[in-house]
């Protein structure tokens, strides 16, 4: 320990270019993180809220839930030990008919249609959906929405009030609004004869003899269906593993070359008795220390950047994940260590000394 800090004072330059570059990739790795899991959380929080245990839609549909249609009796036909609710999924565009540009004013979302039912968001209390009254992410909230206001869709006449806003509800990143499940059959066929269709059921509890004609999913494997889910999530956790990779390769190239700069002073010291386990672990400490104090300023710069840009981009932050990632920081640092270690073990006392 006293090797190790004692070194780290007095070549103060040295070391904070080594501890300059391990927080320049050290806050890439933790935003790149943030980023990607919000991006994610973007697809999917409308279906985490739903807190299903099987999501249920027509085989036809090919695991798209906007290219399903069910009707009453494909609804009662879904034998269930739990509850099941009815759910109309479609795009939509939104404008604010009271804006001086209505078009600069469009946004896309998604409709929900559904019933009375536990799909109804909990932030609202014991809202009722009927008529054109709907539940909207609080998303709008950033367009200038708010409570009582009204929105019109493009290619209907129709316009919503909104009643109430709901927490962390998007769907492949677009903002969700919530709906009586008659009022989004009207805009979604817009026939003067609407037919009682919806797009899926989703069901909490066991299911029993599901028909052939439908698909079943877990909320999980119902995500991975989603359009760019899986190849967004595969291509951010690639470019995190090689980063992480990259910064115990640059970590050990450094106190590699420190560690041979220091050769004879490593050889004055074996001289004098000192064993190979103290200069080694005081090796490994002072490599523990650079990445201890990299990765903390990282991390305050990670968080920094998430509080003024939270609102822009979609900015995560999940614990567990940055746990994760900080313990790879130190496990990939030891193994670049190792490299510095190996070169202190085969320094010979007597060639060092007189070199």
């Amino acid at each position: 320990m006293f090797l190790a800090t004692k070194e780290l004072k007095y070549s103060k330059s040295k070391f904070a270019l080594i501890i300059a570059v391990i927080i320049l990739i050290s806050y890439l790795v933790y935003f790149l993180t943030s980023l990607a899991y919000g991006l994610a959380s973007s697809y999917t929080n409308a279906v985490i809220k739903w807190e299903a245990d099987e999501i249920i839609i027509t085989v036809d549909s090919n695991d798209s839930m906007m290219m399903s249609f069910m009707n009453e009796d494909d609804f009662n036909n879904i034998n269930t030990s739990g509850e099941k609710a009815k759910l109309g999924l479609f795009p939509a565009v939104i404008n604010n008919p009271e804006a001086e540009n209505v078009l600069d004013s469009r946004i896309d979302v998604y409709f929900f249609g559904i019933e009375d039912s536990f799909l109804i968001p909990t932030e609202v209390g014991l809202a009722s959906l009927s008529g054109n009254k709907v539940i909207v992410d609080e998303e709008l909230k950033k367009e200038g929405y708010e409570i009582g206001d009204f929105f019109g869709a493009s290619g209907s006449t129709e316009k919503y009030e909104i009643i109430g806003f709901s927490k962390k509800s998007t769907y492949q990143t677009a903002p969700v609004i919530y709906m009586n499940l008659a009022t989004w059959q009207a805009h979604r066929y817009g026939t003067n004869n609407t037919p009682n269709l919806f797009s899926g059921v989703i069901v909490r509890g066991e299911i029993n003899n599901l028909d052939s004609k439908f698909a079943s999913y877990t909320t999980d494997e119902y995500i991975s269906t989603l359009p760019g889910y899986n190849a967004q999530v595969l291509t951010f956790s690639t470019m995190i593993v090689f980063l992480i990779i990259i910064v115990a390769f640059v970590l050990g190239i450094f106190i590699y070359v420190l560690t041979i700069q220091k050769t004879s002073m490593f050889g004055v010291m074996k001289a004098q008795g000192i064993s190979n386990k103290y200069i080694a672990g005081s090796v490994v400490l002072q490599t523990y220390i650079l990445v201890l104090i990299g990765i903390v300023v990282g991390l305050i710069l990670t968080i920094a950047t998430g509080i003024f840009l939270g609102d822009v981009i979609p900015f995560a932050i999940n614990y567990l994940f940055y746990v994760i990632i900080t313990a790879s920081f130190f496990i990939f640092a030891l193994f670049g260590a190792m490299f510095s270690v190996r070169a202190v073990l085969k320094i010979d006392p007597l060639k060092a000394i007189g070199g």
